[in-house]
């Protein structure tokens, strides 16, 4: 509203430029998931059932995915327009380009060992490194069900989560699971306290310092990583295997 006021005023409709009082809102981040639920989440991609009609399996395609997301803090949306040509197995290297990432700028980064070992059993022929072939909204159905499918030996589910307004709204089944964005705020949250913060924020583009300081004040809560990039432990125990 401020922007188009702004240009009205340039265009000389109203004299001057009406002040507006900033009207302060909850700093929420919202959900991060915990290592412990990744892994929980990643034992369970055995139960996918898509992506269908790809030269890998459902659950590869799965693990691949959460560990990509893991480990290079993308949305969800650059990584499923993620091209085989910006991928360069040998060096690591990966571009987002300015097309699919909001901070409308071509980056460079590079995959952890981890995740290249998955995402070589899951690249084919295809333009894109993460082929969907189905709709969008299908790709967060598969996600919620994996999760419910971790539970244990008496059925309990593992992963169901609280819904943290519960008391303002009628909940669904996506109030008690998570979505994409989840783990990349997971990303940040792990690696705040093991990257330089400019580093962080070009890592994960936010256009504002301040976004990502909060995720800075919350890394006293997480367990400090040990490399520059956080993998899960249960990850590094598979590689050395």
């Amino acid at each position: 509203m401020k922007a188009i006021l702004r240009i009205a005023h340039d265009w000389g409709y109203p004299p001057t430029v009406p002040k507006f009082r900033k009207v302060r809102e909850p700093e929420e981040i919202g959900r991060i998931i915990t290592p412990e639920h990744f892994q929980l989440i990643y034992g369970a991609c055995e139960a996918a059932e898509k992506p269908t009609g790809l030269p890998c399996e459902p659950e590869d395609w799965w693990q691949a995915l959460l560990v990509f997301a893991l480990t290079t803090g993308w949305r969800i949306s650059e990584i499923l327009a993620f091209r085989r040509e910006d991928l360069d197995l040998k060096t690591g290297a990966i571009v987002t380009r300015a097309a699919d990432n909001k901070g409308r700028r071509d980056d460079v980064d590079h995959l952890t060992p981890i995740a290249s070992e998955h995402v070589k059993r899951v690249i084919g022929f295809g333009p894109l490194v993460f082929t969907w072939p189905h709709d969008r909204r299908t790709l967060d159905i598969e996600f919620h069900r994996i999760q419910k499918s971790a539970v244990d030996d008496d059925g309990n589910e593992l992963v169901r989560l609280p819904c943290p307004d519960a008391d303002k709204h009628e909940c669904t089944d996506a109030c008690h699971y998570y979505g994409f964005h989840s783990i990349r705020r997971g990303y940040a949250t792990l690696n705040a306290d093991s990257m330089p913060a400019p580093v962080l924020q070009r890592k994960m583009r936010h256009k504002s310092f301040t976004t990502t300081l909060r995720y800075i004040g919350l890394a006293d809560k997480m367990k400090a990583a040990t490399e520059a990039v956080h993998v899960p432990e249960f990850l590094q125990k598979r590689a050395a295997n």
